[in-house]
């Protein structure tokens, strides 16, 4: 693979935070719109869809945490 994102511990809320407020403003207000429209689209799925999505979701990340960790290996 070409330049690899760093992987590392995840950040706690409060420096998130922080590094949020740091961003020009209407990066702010980006990331805003997008968490809107994510929440909105997924209470529009019905619970099933919810559940199948969130699912599919946590094998993805468990296949990219396997590629991760047999390439610092």
């Amino acid at each position: 693979m070409g330049g690899q994102l760093p992987i590392g511990p995840p950040m706690d809320e409060p420096a998130l935070a922080a590094l949020i407020e740091a961003l020009d403003p209407d990066v702010r207000d980006a990331i805003g719109d997008v968490d809107r429209t994510l929440i909105e689209l997924t209470l529009q799925q019905s619970p099933w869809d919810r559940l199948r999505s969130a699912s599919r979701m946590a094998q993805t990340l468990a296949r990219l945490r396997d590629a991760a960790a047999s390439q610092s290996g």
